[in-house]
């Protein structure tokens, strides 16, 4: 199905988008001004175009309407990587909204609880991974200790090796309980935590 360029609110009354609500009215002012003359000489385009430049005013010149809006707006208009959509884009995305009946709120409001998730994910993977590198360095700093100090002679050499050899059985068993920790004790508290500051 062919696709058409569907003008904005802001593109209808010829403001951008930081406009402030006096120059809002004073370009809305105006431009009914021009448009009731062209329908008073018998345009019935005229007609039509009052409507449409009454309708985007009466969004863009209410706070909450406008952020209700410009929030659609940046769904409408832009890709999730923040490039401009080409047509194709535009119709998918209209497939999209016929066959699960959401609205671009719907839709927004979805992608931003997604996105807070993923955000959740990737700050406890962070946490982890620095968790497990610690001990990855600790680990690799107590055998290079040991193969630096390593005694010559054959028997307090086996047995720093059973020392050693212990002491690893030990550091590897500590870790792993402490990782249980940290990921399913420590970290959940902490999401909860982010969670709460975040709300």
């Amino acid at each position: 199905m062919p696709s058409t360029k569907r003008e904005t609110y802001y593109e209808i009354l010829g403001i951008s988008r930081n406009s402030s609500l006096d120059t809002t009215t004073d370009v809305y002012l105006r431009e009914i001004s021009f448009w009731e003359r062209i329908a008073s000489a018998g345009s019935p385009e005229a007609n039509e175009k009052i409507l449409e430049l009454t309708k985007a005013y009466l969004t863009l010149s209410d706070p909450k309407k406008r952020a209700e809006y410009d929030s659609e707006l940046d769904f409408d208009f832009v890709l999730l990587d923040g490039k401009a959509k080409d047509p194709e884009i535009e119709e998918a995305y209209d497939l999209y909204r016929l066959g699960h009946k959401k609205s671009y709120q719907e839709v927004l409001s979805e992608f931003t609880k997604f996105r807070m998730e993923m955000g959740d994910t990737l700050w406890v993977l962070k946490k982890t991974t620095v968790y497990l590198v610690i001990n990855l360095l600790l680990y690799s700093g107590i055998v290079l200790f040991q193969s630096l100090y390593q005694n010559n002679d054959e028997v307090n050499q086996k047995e720093n090796e059973f020392y050693f050899n212990l002491f690893s059985l030990l550091f590897l068993a500590s870790s792993v309980i402490g990782y249980l920790f940290f990921r399913f004790q420590y970290l959940p508290k902490e999401l909860q935590k982010r969670k709460n500051k975040r709300d």
